[in-house]
């Protein structure tokens, strides 16, 4: 397997093509000739153990990463690969990597011993559930409950649990519960993972009385606790009441998110129904909130966006009629806005809310939607409510109708997220930078974003709209600009990038960057297995200002071309040309380099003359 830092220095190579870089719009010559491998040293050896603190010390990407670099050979120390591969799934479940952690599972040695199968096939099941695949989910768990004969009796009850599970997160309510009842018939309450499991199917198909019935001795454990809240709000306990018991147990911080959302939704449902606007806007902020972290849960409610929306716009009314406030004035709901304490984040919101919902102006609906989105941007997982009002409720039919203000945060926050797709989708509906941005460096910005997504259709579109404009750039934009056609030929767009090099080209005068744009344009056509044309490529790079160059600049080209010319099979032309760099090459190392270059090309010459 590749070490970590070789796969950092092949992605470094795409960058600094044989040791030329970019710094102020200019590559330059940094000890092209050197090889890098020759200076790496052997890696230290990882044990498991320092992977295991790693992670639980909060650095689980690094322990992936070592897991894939140092991980022992499953056909030579099969005992060894299977605790690391253990920790690996482990590492997965416990981030909520379901996707990563199927696949890998399924990838796995077909020859596995049977309890680690198990253990595995297990997880991949669960895995599968939370990611919303539960037809893959019950046919692996069909497989396992009448496949595997020597299952013990826990694991069947934990297969069969998942399957119920599965019912539940694809919202077939009444299989789940017939699946309940044979379960219950076979193995009677069972554990305590069993029972609540059995409360929220008794909750999600209306048995609420028996759930209630069920959880009334289990109410220590604290999720169990709150099921039993939820059984109680729906078989006819006053709201009010139960609202008030909930309110003097708020979790602490410290509780796992699971329970928290949990907690909240509960919350937010005995407030909807006392009627509490208030209580309901605080339970719902915290839900949408921990919604990213949770593992479930969301089934047993029936919450949208528009919920949200209504309360705050409840609340709003109720502060604006003690102020005797009219709709349409929209200064004085503003200034009331404004004025409102910090201590009263709530309130400020619903007022900003109101604002962006019913206010004259379209400017102060304007404003207000981005103070009410801005004041979820220092939260923890704030931006997820920003998501939920502006793209899932109803109020909004798509991308090109959000708030504008709202629409770039919600860009900024996909992005940071790694949630690609979402950011070019928003942006795809967002031509125009918003006011006070400068559209250059904006424009840029989405072309970054669409070849990160994949939409290079889209990216190349918009770069020859601003490659146009080339010959009016500062030094600095171009390098920002030419900086994007790096990025297409680092995810492999080389023909689209080739192309927008050779725009550039056309357009811009000044013959050092011309000497670059060759440089970067051989790059393209040697990636592309293309050796002639990038040699010539090369050549001409290097030749362009004076054809008798031997500057820095000329010696990587010419390097380059040289390596280009022995792939492309040009051997007397490879061999003429490193003969001319050693003419000028005064340092032993480059020396060392250009003679092992000169005599793997005289080899290959005397053995195709035999």
């Amino acid at each position: 397997m590749r070490s970590m830092l070789q796969r950092m220095l092949q992605h470094s190579a795409s960058r600094i093509v044989s040791g030329h870089c970019l710094n102020g719009g200019v590559r330059f010559f940094c000890a092209s000739l050197l090889l890098v491998a020759s200076i790496v040293p052997g890696a230290n050896a990882v044990e498991l153990g320092e992977i295991t603190r790693l992670y639980k010390g909060g650095a689980a990407e690094l322990a992936l990463q070592l897991l894939d670099d140092n991980q022992p050979d499953y056909s030579q120390k099969k005992q060894q690969w299977l605790r690391w591969e253990r920790m690996r799934v482990r590492i997965l479940e416990q981030r909520g990597q379901w996707q990563q952690l199927a696949q890998r599972v399924a990838g796995l040695p077909k020859d596995l011993p049977l309890d680690f199968k198990r253990w595995a096939d297990t997880r991949r099941a669960r895995a599968l559930v939370m990611n919303d695949q539960p037809e893959q989910a019950r046919q692996l768990l069909r497989d396992l409950l009448w496949g595997d004969e020597k299952a013990s009796s826990a694991e069947l009850a934990k297969w069969r649990q998942l399957v119920m599970q599965s019912y539940l997160r694809e919202g077939r309510v009444e299989d789940a519960y017939v699946a309940m009842l044979r379960y219950h018939q076979d193995y009677g309450q069972g554990d305590s993972d069993a029972v609540q499991m059995r409360a929220r199917i008794l909750l999600a198909s209306k048995h609420p009385a028996e759930a209630r019935s069920l959880l009334e001795s289990m109410t220590r454990d604290r999720v169990a606790n709150l099921l039993w809240w939820l059984a109680r709000l729906r078989s006819g306990d006053e709201p009010t009441a139960v609202l008030q018991e909930i309110r003097d147990n708020k979790p602490e911080e410290t509780t796992s998110a699971q329970v928290r959302y949990l907690y909240y939704g509960v919350m937010a449902e005995a407030a909807l129904s006392a009627q509490k606007p208030t209580f309901t806007v605080i339970a719902l902020e915290h839900w949408y909130r921990l919604q990213p972290t949770a593992q479930g849960g969301a089934e047993l409610f029936v919450i949208d966006p528009d919920t949200l929306w209504k309360n705050y716009l409840a609340f709003a009314m109720q502060v604006g009629n003690a102020e005797q406030l009219l709709i349409g004035n929209d200064n004085a709901w503003l200034r009331l806005a404004e004025q409102t304490d910090k201590r009263y984040p709530v309130r400020k919101r619903s007022l900003y809310a109101l604002l962006s919902q019913r206010g004259y102006s379209a400017k102060v609906r304007e404003e207000a939607s981005l103070k009410l989105a801005g004041m979820f941007q220092e939260q923890e997982n704030g931006m997820a409510v920003v998501e939920q009002l502006f793209l899932r409720s109803g109020r909004y039919r798509n991308a090109a109708q959000l708030p504008t203000g709202v629409a770039y945060l919600l860009v900024d926050a996909a992005v940071r997220d790694g949630d690609l797709s979402m950011a070019s989708q928003l942006l795809s509906a967002l031509p125009e930078p918003p006011d006070n941005t400068a559209k250059f460096p904006w424009q840029l910005r989405r072309v970054k974003v669409f070849i990160l997504a994949g939409k290079i259709t889209q990216a190349v579109e918009l770069l020859h709209q601003l490659i146009q404009a080339a010959p009016t750039y500062s030094e600095t934009q171009r390098d920002q600009l030419i900086q994007l056609l790096f990025d297409l030929q680092t995810v492999g767009e080389n023909e689209a990038a080739y192309q927008l090099l050779a725009q550039v080209y056309r357009l811009v005068p000044d013959l050092q960057l011309r000497r670059e744009l060759l440089f970067w344009m051989a790059d393209s056509r040697n990636a592309q297995e293309k050796y002639a044309a990038a040699a010539r490529l090369y050549l001409q790079s290097a030749t362009l200002i004076d054809v008798n160059s031997m500057d820095p600049w000329a010696q990587t080209a010419r390097y380059n071309a040289a390596e280009a010319l022995a792939r492309g099979g040009m051997l007397s032309d490879a061999a003429h040309i490193y003969v001319q760099l050693l003419n000028v090459t005064k340092k032993a190392d480059r020396r060392a380099v250009l003679r092992r270059g000169l005599e793997k090309v005289r080899m290959r010459q005397a053995a195709n003359e035999k």
